[in-house]
């Protein structure tokens, strides 16, 4: 339920700068090939350390989601380019337990790769207008 309504929210405010707003795409596991719709919502900045929250929703065969809400750290690109960021969080041990991720934001591109102890793979979306 989160999720949908902060979906709402983000899309009637319209693109924010930086890293905040909706964003859309898919994830893809570079260990057995699923993947799946993928979109998230990034809040706004909420310390000194740029931490954000992003809440995700992702597919899985087209039959089941999920939302999981993950803080990353964002910091500006050492190019000035964009942003890149950092995070974790926990999901229960069947599903990978503990996943770390890593990515970066250039305009309206969003690439970002994540591990656990069961897969790994990337994500990729675009700003929504």
């Amino acid at each position: 339920m989160a999720f949908k309504k902060e979906w709402r929210q983000a899309l009637q405010a319209g693109p924010k700068p930086g890293v905040e707003g909706a964003w859309s795409g898919t994830w893809k596991s570079d260990v057995n090939g699923h993947h799946g719709r993928l979109r998230a919502v990034v809040g706004p900045v909420k310390n000194a350390e740029g931490d954000h929250n992003f809440r995700y929703h992702a597919t899985w065969a087209n039959i089941i989601s999920g939302s999981y809400l993950a803080e990353h750290r964002v910091k500006p690109a050492k190019d000035k380019s964009g942003s890149t960021f950092t995070g974790q969080h926990d999901m229960p041990g069947w599903a990978g337990g503990r996943y770390t991720y890593c990515g970066t934001v250039k305009g309206d591109e969003f690439s970002a790769c994540y591990q656990c102890s069961m897969d790994k793979g990337t994500f990729t979306m675009k700003r929504v207008r």
